[in-house]
């Protein structure tokens, strides 16, 4: 009996071991990232968006998400945790263990500031009749093309669409098909492509690549810029089989300050200034010194007038181009006067007591009027916008929203919203009546993160979307758009301005 008793106490306790072996094991936590809001063991910009959505309440994080997402470690999710993630993708320093494992308890600590779950709503009856599509809606099936004037020995695209996680294969991507030989000796390549599906692009040959650019039905030809490095190289964009960009035409008109301010106004193929049944929409362009082909400056232009044409090219009826020069007082000159510079932006530029009103009302009480007693072009909101980028960002957002009896679509690349601290940006929202849909523009917004500024700048681009949002404004007229390789200069603008004009227009 005392064999027994001792052999059943020696089976326990190996039971009781096994058992424990088997918990710990079962129990054995996975690592855990600060930072990693969506958990994929993996810290990037996808994080930082994900964490911004929580705080506008767009979307809600749980679990052990609530604890990685919290990258400056105070116990609260804001919008500071998505500006430390971002310094860390940009290889800024912070003050925190960003990317690296943290301890976890069993339980995860939950942070403050989690958003209200919202009342639990009976489901509505789904609409009878699908809602009915853009008239001027356009066929997303294009064909894009590639000079290879690097004399690459073959041509791929990678194509893909980081929203929808898809790829058209793995990299290096899909040869291209060999067209044929230019003018220049450069062989031509091609590629059929359905810009609902992939919007973005990057051509390589296996080895060398160029960055990424944007797909849209305002897309047609690419080639590598001869003067940047064999590792992503930039791009240069062209309509495809196409020599005639349109007409410019410059007029200078009296500006506040006491000076004639040139304007350029560009007219696409085929305008016919007899024929005053056909009215065209306009896009207003601030900046306008940098728009069309020809600019002169390190980054080079804009190039919108060819962008024009690839969607002229492609099937729209095109669009009269209107640039709008800023002076030797640029930074202030675009700024509107929404209250006091934040102190860290003063010593950036002159900011303070900006003249964007005065500026704004220019565009609208000058620059429109003239455009329309002398063009063929459409008087409908929906049919005209606004674009800027950096000052001419915050300035071509400030337009549009004072206007809205004028443009229906606004596009805010890399806009400066960060001159102002949110207080003030929640006052001047406020002033806003938000329930009215119809009157609202369409509203596009950009920035990236391949440099210091474009990291400083992306954090209030980002929110501010958000921050309508939360007021009513109306989540299917507002997008954020984000490229973490674009810097703060014209190519980024001009490879983000294909998807800009399409998103804006519903093309």
């Amino acid at each position: 009996m005392r064999i027994f008793k001792a052999f059943v106490s020696l089976l326990l306790v190996l039971l009781l071991m096994f058992s424990t072996f088997i918990v710990a094991s079962a129990f054995d936590p996975k690592p855990y990232y600060l930072g990693d809001a969506d958990l994929d063991d993996a810290v990037n910009i996808k994080d930082a968006t994900l964490i911004q959505k929580h705080v506008a309440s767009i979307v809600t994080l749980e679990g052990y998400a609530l604890l990685t997402a919290d990258a400056d470690e105070d116990s609260s999710l804001t919008v500071k945790d998505a500006t430390t993630i971002q310094k860390y993708v940009a290889s800024l320093p912070v003050n925190h263990p960003v990317g690296e494992i943290i301890t976890v308890n069993t339980e995860p600590v939950i942070p403050t500031n989690i958003p209200t779950e919202e009342p639990t709503q009976e489901p509505t009856e789904e609409p009878t009749t699908a809602p009915s599509e853009p008239e001027d809606k356009m066929d997303t099936n294009i064909t894009i093309y590639f000079s290879n004037n690097k004399n690459w020995n073959v041509v791929n695209a990678y194509l893909y669409n980081e929203e929808k996680g898809i790829e058209n294969d793995t990299w290096p991507g899909v040869a291209m098909t060999l067209l044929g030989t230019n003018d220049f000796g450069e062989k031509i390549y091609k590629m059929d492509v359905d810009v609902s599906e992939y919007n973005r692009v990057v051509f390589n040959n296996g080895t060398s690549q160029t960055m990424n650019a944007a797909l849209s039905v305002a897309s047609s030809g690419f080639y590598i810029a001869k003067d940047t490095p064999k590792k992503s190289m930039a791009l240069g964009v062209y309509a495809y089989d196409e020599a005639n960009y349109g007409e410019q035409t410059v007029v200078k008109l009296d500006y506040p300050d006491g000076y004639k301010k040139p304007i350029t106004i560009w007219t696409p193929n085929g305008y016919n200034a007899a024929d005053t049944t056909k009215k065209y929409p306009v896009i207003y362009l601030l900046d306008g010194q940098n728009q069309f082909l020809g600019t002169i400056n390190s980054y080079g232009g804009w190039v919108t007038d060819k962008i024009a044409t690839c969607l002229q090219n492609n099937g729209h009826e095109g669009f009269i181009l209107v640039g709008i020069d800023n002076s030797y007082n640029r930074d202030n000159e675009l700024t509107p006067n929404l209250g006091d510079i934040v102190p860290e932006c003063k010593p950036l530029g002159n900011f303070e007591n900006g003249s964007g009103e005065r500026f704004s009302d220019f565009v609208a009480d000058t620059v429109v009027p003239y455009v329309q007693a002398n063009y063929n072009v459409s008087l409908k909101p929906e049919d005209n916008a606004v674009i800027g980028s950096s000052s001419g960002g915050i300035e071509a957002f400030y337009i549009g929203m004072e206007n809205m009896d004028i443009f229906g679509n606004i596009g805010a690349l890399s806009p400066a919203f960060m001159l102002f601290p949110k207080s003030d940006w929640d006052k001047y929202l406020a002033k806003f009546d938000f329930s009215d849909e119809s009157t609202l523009p369409r509203i596009y917004f950009y920035n990236g993160a391949g440099d210091s500024l474009e990291v400083e700048l992306n954090p209030y681009a980002q929110a501010m979307p958000q921050w309508m949002v939360a007021l009513g404004y109306p989540e299917d007229k507002v997008v954020f758009r984000h490229e973490d390789s674009f810097s703060h200069n014209e190519y980024a603008w001009r490879m983000i301005m294909p998807e800009t004009i399409a998103w804006l227009f519903e093309l």
